[in-house]
Order: C-alpha cells, then structure tokens, then sequence
C-alpha cells in the first residue's frame, strides 16, 4: 500500500523521533521510500503503480506502453510516462526500478488515457493509438512518407499486424492534436491507407 508522510507522522505519532523510526522502518524493510515524503509498505508493488504515483499528473506511455500492448517486440526495463507543461524531463529512480517522465503536447495529453486494473488498482496508461502517437511526437523530425514507414516498422520495429488492428480514424483524430511534423506525415500516411 502507498503511504504518504502525514499517514506516517499519525502511525508514529507517540515516538519522539518520528523520522529516526522511519529510518529504522526502512532499514528492517518494513517501508520502501518511493520519493520524499512517499513510500510503500511493500517490495512488490507493480512499476505502473509507481509510477502513477511518482509524479502527477501522468500516465504509462512511449515504449513502455507499446511493449505492455506487444506493439514492439523489446522489453522496456525504464517505465515511461506523458506528462504536460512540466517543462522538462524528470527522471525517478528507486528500489521499484527506473521512471521517466516527459511532456507531451498539453492538447493531446487528457484524450486517450485509459484505465487498467492491477492488484485491484487503476492505473491510467494511454491507449494503443495514443502510445504510439505520444512516441513518434518525440521522436527526431522525419521528411516524408517513406521515413514515417522507416521510422514505425523498421526502427521502431512495430508490429504490423496490431498497427492493422488499430483504429486509423481515432488516430488520424489523435494526430491532429499535437504540434509534431512526425504526428503531421504519419496523418497523410494514415489518410492514405484509409483511402487505399
């Protein structure tokens, strides 16, 4: 379970050292400090949770989301997420592993999150369109039709069948709403494939 400080301060509240108790909480492996001020009372709670609640507001995307759909075939070892107007990139690390945290366009960010449910919890996670926009908005500038494709199925290595499944009218919607020249080519490619 995630415990914030003042949660603490109240369990604790006859010690006369609060903060030497968490100290030894920590050293007996009975707390696992997430960031300041955050902890958890245990060792196996789930990455995603984490990282919900590392920095908010924030949602799973960019590689670590296309791997959970098995878009891509790496697995992604820093758990990524989107983020807005936080102006730049922030980087966690702790006992739960390596978080990431970067902006997306602040228009595109509230639309394709979804929920997810994992030991009971809601995670919020962006969806498959949603990922894959979110990642090739960050990725360097392309020029043309044919290095949108390079980028997707040979860099990126995209699963071409799951790119298929996915709903192109959602994603060319999706598009629309970042300022990425990427996000502009991929909506002609997109517009093309939808007239073919």
């Amino acid at each position: 379970m995630i415990i914030d400080i003042d949660t603490i301060k109240d369990k604790y509240r006859n010690y006369t050292n609060i903060f030497e108790k968490i100290k030894v909480e920590e050293k007996n492996k009975r707390l696992f400090k997430i960031k300041r001020s955050l902890y958890s009372d245990s060792i196996t709670e789930h990455p995603f949770l984490i990282a919900n609640v590392l920095y908010s507001p924030s949602y799973i995307s960019f590689e670590t989301a296309l791997s959970f759909y098995n878009m891509i075939p790496e697995r992604v070892d820093l758990i990524k997420s989107a983020t807005f107007q936080k102006n730049k990139s922030k980087l966690y690390e702790n006992i739960y592993g390596k978080f990431s945290f970067q902006d997306v366009n602040k228009n595109a960010y509230p639309f394709g999150i979804d929920t997810i449910n994992i030991d009971g919890i809601d995670i919020f996670i962006a969806s498959r369109e949603k990922a894959l926009l979110d990642t090739i908005s960050i990725k360097p500038p392309v020029k043309n039709l044919y290095e949108i494709k390079s980028l997707l199925f040979d860099d990126m290595r995209l699963n071409d069948y799951i790119f298929d499944e996915l709903d192109k009218n959602v994603l060319i919607n999706l598009s629309k709403l970042y300022s990425s020249q990427n996000c502009k080519i991929f909506e002609k490619l997109l517009e093309r494939i939808n007239h073919d």
